[in-house]
């Protein structure tokens, strides 16, 4: 294990209130906390894998999910981040693994379940003091960035899915003269389009049973009810013709 290279992990707990906004606008309450809570489960699975490296989470906690137990049996502790907004614990969590010896940092969104051990060990190489590394997200975004303590003036007022957060963070890596490593694309998952490519992966089919059932499901309900919605549309539209048709041609 390489101490100097750390991970950090921003967690919050499954349920309503520690949900983000634009998931729940995009899924629906109860469908966003199943898919927001599949996800940091997920995407922990990758990160939590890495041998060349600390994982540091920091943790909003509740006192129904005082734990991470949820996320994983095996995870020994986290930084209490309770009542903290993202940036807040974002900055926690960045500091506490500097001031334990970090050199390099590397923040993982939890709406990625694309990043694989290639990926983490890519940024790791690439990130230096006049060298920050980013992965932008092919629906705006990012879902990875790589940094050290100098370049933490660049990164004020952080939030996960500002979608114009690639654009702001890249103007501030020029007016501050530091260049960037720009990896290759990969999704987050914030609405059903980004859901769909997550739950047709073969990393989703072969976790099903470990994630939440009814996200694909609910996936696949959607689709059925618009094909059907389609069809009912293009049976109503006919009768409309024929009915126009009758009218057109009214009875001697």
């Amino acid at each position: 294990m390489n101490r100097e290279n750390a991970i950090i992990y921003l967690v919050a707990a499954p349920d309503v209130n520690n949900t983000f906004d634009e998931l729940k606008n995009s899924f629906g309450v109860e469908r966003s906390i199943n898919i927001n809570r599949d996800l940091y489960i997920k995407t922990y699975s990758k990160i939590s894998s890495h041998k060349n490296s600390v994982v540091f989470i920091a943790y909003s906690k509740t006192k129904k999910f005082y734990d991470l137990r949820w996320m994983s049996i095996d995870e020994p502790g986290f930084l209490d981040t309770t009542g903290k907004n993202y940036y807040e614990s974002f900055i926690l969590n960045s500091e506490l693994a500097f001031k334990t010896g970090a050199k390099k940092v590397l923040w993982v969104s939890h709406l990625c379940p694309f990043v694989t051990e290639e990926d983490i060990n890519f940024a790791f190489s690439n990130i230096g003091e006049k060298n920050m590394v980013l992965g932008p997200a092919k629906n705006k975004g990012i879902y990875l960035l790589g940094f050290t303590r100098e370049n933490m003036k660049i990164l004020e007022n952080f939030y996960l899915l500002k979608e114009n957060l690639k654009d702001e963070i890249v103007e501030k890596i020029r007016k501050n003269r530091i260049s960037y490593m720009e990896m290759e694309e990969k999704f987050i998952v914030k609405d059903d389009e980004s859901l769909k490519v997550w739950v047709e992966s073969k990393d989703y089919i072969s976790d099903f049973k470990k994630l939440s059932p009814d996200i694909g499901a609910n996936l696949k309900e959607d689709k059925h009810k618009k094909k059907h919605k389609e069809k009912e549309n293009a049976v109503n539209g006919n009768n409309n013709n024929q009915q126009n048709v009758s009218n057109s041609n009214p009875a001697v």
